[in-house]
């Protein structure tokens, strides 16, 4: 755990921070990042659900990527905030309006304007901002990127092709290709940092070099004018990229996530426009591609993301728990204080540090539920293998709510619940309590099947006794003292 954050000119860099990206960049001083990276929530309509199982989502199931927009209300405070500005910007949004009405597609627009207006302060006069997005939203989005950014800071629309999976629609041709969308932050085209990549020469680039010097050195001739085969560098990498397979098709690679990119086209985009050392930004982190490549390549990294358990992925996939993490719990003290001013972001946290569980999308009128999670293997003797949690942020937690957890324990016929408090809760009354649910065996050994846990075991690194449960988001058993 990181301790508290002292706000400076500039983010800490090879830091994670948990949280809306726009209240961190905010803070953050004027053109302090090289190269930002954004794979933001498409608008294309989809939930990526991680859970495998109707019998662990329930009817309060939990959505690991929710990438769906509506209307509401936050929009509409969000279109709000435009309207009471003058600028191109407000102006384009306003036009927008106009269009597309108080629809699901202006409320994605309005929310990416906000974050994309803060990248574009963030960006040094050499820095550059690529946006990672698919065909449903790509062409607005270009739109409010050249309304920031200025005219001349276009520089290329990328198209990143792949197979395609399954057998595609009935009518109409199968996609496979998203788009990044290359901006600079300087208008002058010599300004940003630029790297050209290039690809292997193919056998048949290479037999063109089909004459020898004296020296033994292949080369070929065009108007008088020799090219040597050992000084080429390959072919110059064009804009559609066919040689960047996804994620999904490595196993050594693949986490798991539906939207995992690969390192590969991280690695391209960070030494295209990089140097050794430059700060790397990406404000929508997920399961970490974006900084595994950049620490891989030697340069500094900011990770950004709304869910503390894509930060605890992250650090599990540098295998480094010192990171530091600014924004979520780094000591017991710091625990209470959210559980008290964050309440509902205090729920979140608490069930993401049980191993195997999720957060509830409905945090009020939620039966008494606040994350669930699945056993890996079938107990000996009991028919499901369903586990509940909830979560108590007060400080002195009444029994009656430990008796009613219990209870729903019972009626949605879980193999075992967690009880997660605060503070340790371990009262006579709390003794009799848990003991009454009897006893389940996982593979011959006995486990409760009401389990008392608290945030002090948490930072005391105490975890709670569990038998193997599964990665929710990925289906797969998890070792004992990992993520996975």
């Amino acid at each position: 755990m990181s301790g508290p954050l002292v706000l400076g000119h500039v983010p800490a860099d090879n830091a994670l921070y948990y949280g809306d990206c726009l209240e961190w960049m905010s803070k953050w001083a004027s053109e302090s990042v090289d190269l930002i990276y954004l794979d933001p929530p498409f608008n294309s309509k989809q939930d990526y659900n991680m859970l495998y199982s109707a019998e662990v989502a329930g009817d309060a199931q939990y959505r690991a990527f929710a990438d769906t927009w509506v209307w509401d209300d936050a929009a509409a405070d969000r279109y709000e905030r435009f309207d009471g500005q003058v600028g191109d910007t407000a102006r384009a949004i306003r036009g927008l309006r106009r269009i597309l009405g108080e629809s699901g597609m202006l409320a994605y627009l309005t929310y990416m304007t906000e974050r994309l207006a803060e990248c574009h302060r963030l960006l040094k006069p050499t820095g550059s901002l690529w946006l990672h997005c698919d065909p449903t939203a790509s062409h607005p989005l270009k739109m409010v990127l050249d309304v920031i950014f200025g005219p001349g800071r276009f520089r290329n629309e990328i198209i990143w092709c792949y197979p395609p999976k399954g057998r595609g629609p009935a009518k109409g041709f199968h996609r496979k290709h998203d788009v990044l969308l290359y901006y600079s932050k300087s208008g002058h085209k010599t300004a940003g940092t630029f790297h050209r990549p290039y690809t292997p020469l193919t056998a048949s680039a290479r037999a063109k070099f089909s004459m020898t010097d004296q020296d033994g050195r292949k080369y070929k001739e065009f108007k008088g004018r020799r090219t040597y085969l050992d000084e080429s560098k390959g072919r110059p990498v064009p804009s559609w990229w066919t040689d960047i397979a996804p994620a999904g098709q490595s196993r050594i690679e693949y986490l798991g996530y539906e939207t995992q990119k690969p390192v590969k086209l991280l690695s391209r985009i960070i030494e295209t426009c990089t140097n050794r050392g430059d700060l790397v930004l990406d404000p929508f982190c997920g399961c970490g591609t974006t900084v595994s490549a950049a620490r891989s390549l030697g340069r500094r990294w900011v990770g950004i993301d709304i869910s503390s358990f894509a930060v605890d992925v992250i650090r599990e996939r540098l295998e480094d728990r010192t990171i530091p993490v600014y924004g979520i719990p780094y000591d017991l003290l710091s625990a209470r204080r959210m559980a008290v001013d964050d309440p509902f972001g205090f729920e979140t946290w608490a069930v993401n540090r049980l191993r195997g569980f999720v957060p509830n999308t409905r945090q009020v009128a939620d039966g008494g539920i606040d994350g669930r999670g699945r056993l890996a293997d079938q107990p000996d003797d009991w028919h499901t293998r369903l586990a509940l949690a909830q979560v108590k942020g007060s400080k002195h937690p009444p029994i009656d709510g430990l008796r009613a957890f219990s209870s729903v324990v019972d009626h949605r016929k879980a193999a075992l619940g967690c009880y997660v408090t605060v503070d340790p809760f371990d009262t006579e009354s709390a003794r009799r309590v848990r003991a009454q649910p009897a006893r389940i065996h996982v593979g011959g050994y006995p486990y409760r099947r009401l389990n008392r846990w608290s945030i002090a075991d948490y930072f005391d690194n105490r975890p709670p006794p569990l038998p193997p449960m599964n990665n929710p988001y990925t289906g797969r058993k998890m070792a004992q003292d990992s993520l996975f």
